[in-house]
């Protein structure tokens, strides 16, 4: 007979279960030809693992429910026994009856509360984690506007390669800027009510008639907009069909890019031009960057802003909104967007010029097209039809009122640059007008009155204006202008 030094050798080098088993067969409570549990675990394939893992958990499943009949039978025993002792040698059923209602309803509104109070704590819980976010991230930013804020995923490889500064998160984009955290949380959220209008807005006198609205930032906002400017959208490719707010280029480079007097010279004015370019157009573009829909969303929000009518309500004046948010026409950043954003357009009205033998250009919405050859080589028609879809499709649209076909008999002018003379210049009406308030600021001075300051700003810009079209062709009115103003100094 084994000793039970020998036993606990055994179980040592075994194991405890192996050796259980090995004596159940040696004494005839386990088969000697079937394999222990432990045998066939240890020789189990995949399916017959995945079938035992399953059988085990429907075991633990109907041992709960067991413990819980269980559990549930020692409730009702104890019920039992408390009304056996309360009512015991009575048999009035109606009392019986009306105790157990009684105490089922004692027991339902215990279990309400409970539920009550358990509901009220997560709602404290899930409002205080909620609190907690909001306070270390931007999670919303206005109705209607806060849709791709859960969109993280940055391509930071092609914000590398376009130079672009890789931003993640908030606390970047505010570092970014310049700005204090708080300050973006501010500017980045869109109120439809507000008591502080971040834009100056006014309107100027276009050149054609009627005003334009400007809304000019606020010196906070704008320079977040210069940042954007300056780190982000100058690193952007834009079509060297664009003349408009672009470093070496403007109207006299647009003018001087067509030949003078050309055979057919169209004008086209594009309506509402910054105003249809909306938050979800200038969100995109920067996603087209490599931003995430959340960091392109910040920086939407930043460059775009909405009409607003100032109302006075209790004594205080509000701003109300008239319109989704849209590209302010006055924002440091607002120019260059469009460039951006006209990138395709441009490069589809080119292919369609090339074709053509049409020479293109765009000064923001201003395009002008001039074409020298036989008039039976350009079908005007077509070509304006043409160019209507491919401005429709690109989401704008042609002020038809502004369309002007010129031939050589006409004063052709790009952007105010006359072009058809032999050198280009500026209209004779305007050299006129210049003229004359030089000769009545003179008068003015001659007579001992003070020439106002509009009138030497205005004669000033005039001169610089006419020196960068054509200095030598104005040579002389530029020397009378300039020696005017030098008996003012």
């Amino acid at each position: 007979m084994d000793t039970k030094a020998e036993y606990r050798e055994l179980v040592n080098n075994m194991g405890k279960k192996e050796f259980t088993f090995q004596k159940m067969q040696e004494y005839g409570f386990w088969p000697s030809h079937l394999p222990t549990p432990y045998e066939r675990q240890q020789h189990e394939t995949q399916e017959d693992f995945e079938k035992r893992q399953k059988l085990l958990g429907e075991f633990q499943e109907l041992s709960e429910k067991i413990a819980g009949a269980y559990r549930e039978k020692t409730e009702i025993e104890k019920k039992l026994s408390h009304l056996k002792k309360a009512y015991e040698g009575t048999w009035d059923y109606e009392k019986i009856r009306a105790a157990v209602a009684q105490d089922i309803m004692k027991e339902s509104i215990a279990r309400r509360a409970e539920r009550k109070a358990e509901r009220e704590r997560q709602k404290q819980l899930k409002s205080e984690a909620w609190n907690k976010r909001k306070a270390e991230q931007i999670l919303f930013i206005g109705k209607g506007y806060s849709s791709l804020l859960g969109k993280k995923e940055t391509d930071t490889e092609k914000l590398k390669a376009l130079q672009m500064p890789v931003i993640e998160t908030d606390r970047e984009l505010a570092n970014a800027l310049g700005i204090e955290y708080s300050a973006l949380r501010y500017l980045a959220y869109h109120r439809d009510v507000v008591a502080f209008d971040n834009y100056y807005r006014f309107e100027i006198p276009k050149k054609s008639g009627g005003t334009r609205q400007i809304a000019a930032p606020k010196t906070q906002l704008k320079a977040a907009q210069k940042q954007i400017l300056t780190q982000i959208l100058q690193k952007a490719e834009i079509s060297d069909k664009s003349h408009g707010f672009v470093p070496s280029r403007s109207v006299l480079t647009s003018a001087k890019t067509h030949s003078t007097s050309p055979d057919v010279l169209i004008n086209i004015d594009l309506e509402n031009f910054f105003p249809t370019i909306t938050f979800a157009r200038v969100r995109g573009l920067f996603q087209s960057f490599g931003y995430s829909g959340y960091t392109a969303s910040l920086l939407a929000m930043i460059c775009t802003y909405c009409e607003r009518m100032p109302l006075e309500v209790k004594g205080e004046m509000k701003y109300i909104k008239t319109s989704g948010r849209i590209l302010p026409q006055g924002s440091p950043a607002s120019p260059m967007i469009t460039n951006i954003i006209c990138r395709n357009m441009d490069k589809r009205i080119s292919g369609l010029c090339q074709k053509l033998g049409v020479t293109y250009t765009r000064y923001a919405d201003d395009m002008s097209f001039s074409y020298t050859g036989s008039e039976d080589g350009l079908a005007i028609g077509s070509f304006l039809n043409s160019l209507t879809k491919i401005i429709e499709a690109e989401g704008f649209h042609i002020k038809q009122e502004k369309t002007h076909i010129l031939r050589k008999n006409n004063r052709q002018y790009i952007t105010g640059i006359v072009i058809n003379s032999e050198e280009i210049g500026v209209p004779r009406k305007w050299v006129k007008i210049l003229k004359a308030s030089i000769h009545n600021a003179q008068k003015l001075k001659e007579s001992g009155g003070s020439v106002p300051n509009k009138t030497i700003y205005e004669i000033s810009g005039k001169i610089a204006w006419l020196k960068s079209v054509n200095a030598k062709r104005y040579e002389k009115i530029i020397r009378q202008g300039t020696e005017f103003l030098k008996t003012l100094a």
